[in-house]
């Protein structure tokens, strides 16, 4: 897995950190509390791991964004802080529009499940790691004892074990394999070592594919063919010809059903009839009675209406005229000194006495109150006529409100009769046509439930059929798997080479008690590796946990996972292409060991500027032991293969991780 981490970011309060890692080696060294340590552990944690939260992380930390090459590709992972959940951000080779995903890190695939990239299976952060380093998750079985077993991923975190030696379980735990281990981390570790050691070839892991799915197949159709075969027998159904036979006899039984559903229904409809469309005649003639009534009195409400307005324009007419004959009659006397409009006087005026000496128009000397009278007369007369129209029209509408009220409570007893003979009839017919219509709704269910049964029993026969071809595949291919297995456990050429590879290191570094000479065994049953020395009388043996010293137990280990990595560069074995070491030195002085220590850096820029300098190495320590003066002087030529970082709490010229904190 080409992975090459370019740099990180970590997002604090006040202000973001960024460091650029080199494209070899990296090294950080320092005094405590600088966050040293703390820079590989946001780096896991973007990889999908929990966080231990110092002091400082505690207080200042935000988020983390680690930037990577994975294949070609440009990918960001960033995490906030106390998320369970990634924003990973790519650009595709074929593209250059970038891709954005939020990726659950430890969400368990479930069947339905939203798929991270459409069309595919990527639902975690390790089945998209896998993705974009163009490479499908392997796969192994899940019981190691069991045969017919199913087969699940080996996830990145599982890879994570031999590419990240952490501080605390550096001289503590051999990756999971030992005895006291979890059982389910120890055997998910050796899984990792059997991928490692090529016991888990694509061979082996194509058959162990093709048998799961065929006994899976197998599995399903066996169970299918007998539930049906127990359905048919629970059914008292045999085989086609009986079924085809009920078939016939319930089409009959229908026929017969529904005949006698139609004689039922004439005979009632012949007997009731007659008397509901009586009823029913009566009850039209009636509707229609009551709309005409209706319209009678909408036409007569509108009447009233105009004649009401009418006889109110009569009385107002009529008080006009009085009004206009008392005021004729009080002004009649008077005599005008001045006109009332502009105040001039005009009563020298010499006038003719039929001549109105206000207005100088000519007036009889009399007034014609007979006119008057007529008037008035003749407007009494048309309101008395009013009046009595409108009684007449009252009464007409109160006729009609009544005769609309009779007819309605004749019709509500006609439509209550017709219900109740309509009641009578149902109650006639439904009484005997409801348990005919029921027996016909079983016997058609039935018939519809033979009719999909009916290729069933010819299905049975077609499963036990497949079945027993598929118990023949699975047979071959257990055979198969068996050879494969076998024929790549003998292959032992990859473990004989990490043997010689970890003593190699060990000599190299100048391990105390250890030279080319001694045995080195490593169990494929639990790969931990044991050294055997032969003494005049006795055999001694040297593993890691009966090491006794902390600075021996890091340093074996270190040197084992470097053998790992130089093995997966020698025969390009999928295993992510960085490593990380934090604090080898834990326990060893560099100046009482200084033979361990300048031997293990040694070691160091030798493997990564010959056979590891395509690799990645961020390496964590107290002390800073540099390639000059050593026999290797001069093989890193260019300043991104080698950056140093001299961290301490408390030196601007030396700064801690988080630059402004100054706690503990």
């Amino acid at each position: 897995m080409n992975i090459t981490i370019t740099n990180l970011t970590i997002r604090c309060r006040k202000e973001n950190f960024t460091i650029n890692f080199a494209e070899t080696i990296t090294y950080f060294y320092g005094k405590m509390g600088a966050g040293k340590s703390t820079i590989l552990r946001l780096i896991d944690y973007c990889l999908g791991n929990e966080l231990v939260e110092t002091p400082a992380l505690q207080q200042e930390f935000i988020g983390a964004d680690l930037n990577l090459i994975i294949n070609g590709k440009y990918v960001l992972l960033s995490r906030d802080k106390g998320s369970n959940q990634l924003n990973v951000t790519w650009v595709p080779i074929d593209t250059e529009e970038s891709l954005n995903a939020i990726v659950p890190i430890n969400a368990k695939k479930t069947l339905g499940s939203r798929s991270i990239i459409p069309n595919t299976e990527i639902q975690t952060l390790s089945d998209l790691l896998f993705y974009l380093s163009d490479m499908n998750p392997p796969k192994v079985r899940k019981s190691k004892i069991k045969e017919d077993t199913d087969l699940i991923r080996l996830s990145f975190r599982d890879l994570m074990w031999y590419c990240y030696l952490d501080q605390d379980a550096i001289d503590s735990s051999f990756f999971n394999l030992g005895r006291d281990e979890h059982d389910f981390k120890k055997l998910k570790s050796r899984d990792v070592m059997r991928l490692i050691l090529g016991f888990h070839q694509e061979n082996v892991a194509q058959l162990e594919t093709d048998l799961f799915e065929t006994r899976r197949k197998k599995s399903t159709l066996y169970e299918t063919a007998v539930r049906i075969d127990s359905f048919l027998r629970d059914s008292n159904i045999a085989d086609t010809p009986q079924i085809e036979f009920e078939l016939q006899s319930l089409g009959q039984e229908i026929e017969n059903r529904r005949s006698e559903l139609n004689n039922l229904r004439h005979s009632l409809v012949r007997e009731n009839s007659h008397v509901i469309e009586q009823y029913k005649q009566k009850a039209r003639e009636q509707s229609k009675d009551l709309e005409q009534l209706s319209t009678a009195y909408l036409d007569i409400t509108n009447q009233l209406t105009r004649r009401v307005k009418l006889q109110n324009e009569y009385n107002l007419a009529s008080l006009k005229v009085s009004r206009s004959t008392i005021a004729q009659n009080l002004l009649r006397g008077i005599d005008f000194h001045s006109c009332p409009q502009c105040g001039q006087e005009i009563e020298d005026r010499i006038i003719e006495e039929s001549i109105c000496k206000l207005c100088l128009q000519e007036h009889p000397n009399d007034i014609h109150n007979n006119d008057v009278e007529i008037i008035q007369l003749d407007l009494r007369n048309r309101q008395i006529e009013l009046k009595e129209s409108i009684n007449k029209l009252e009464r007409q509408k109160e006729a009609i409100e009544r005769e609309k009220v009779y007819i309605s409570e004749e019709k509500i007893f006609n439509d209550q009769r017709i219900n109740d003979l309509e009641r009578e009839y149902d109650s006639a017919y439904l009484a005997a046509a409801r348990d005919i219509e029921r027996q016909i709704g079983n016997l058609e269910g039935r018939r519809l439930e033979l009719s999909n049964l009916l290729p069933l029993p010819m299905k049975i026969v077609e499963l036990y059929k497949e079945v027993e071809n598929l118990g023949a595949d699975e047979q071959r291919l257990k055979n198969e798997l068996e050879i494969a297995r076998r024929n790549a456990e003998l292959d032992a050429s990859n473990l004989d080479e990490l043997k010689s590879l970890f003593l190699d290191n060990l000599t190299l570094v100048g391990f105390p008690g250890i030279d080319l000479n001694d045995y080195l065994e490593i169990n494929t049953t639990d790969f931990i590796p044991r050294i055997t020395r032969f003494g005049e009388d006795e055999i001694f043996t040297t593993e890691f946990a009966n090491l006794g010293s902390g600075g021996k137990k890091t340093i074996f280990k270190s040197c084992y996972i470097l053998a790992i990595h130089r093995l997966a560069a020698r025969k390009n074995i999928n295993l992510p292409s960085f490593l990380m070491i934090d604090t080898p030195m834990k326990n060893i002085s560099e100046r009482e060991n200084k033979d361990i220590f300048e031997g293990f850096y040694n070691l160091i820029y030798m493997l990564f500027t010959s056979e590891l300098k395509e690799k990645q190495l961020i390496m964590v320590d107290k002390e800073f032991y540099s390639p000059d003066g050593t026999p290797y002087e001069g093989y890193f030529l260019n300043n991104d293969k080698l950056k140093v970082f001299h961290m301490t709490p408390d030196d601007p010229e030396n700064p801690p991780l988080i630059k402004y904190y100054r706690g503990h």
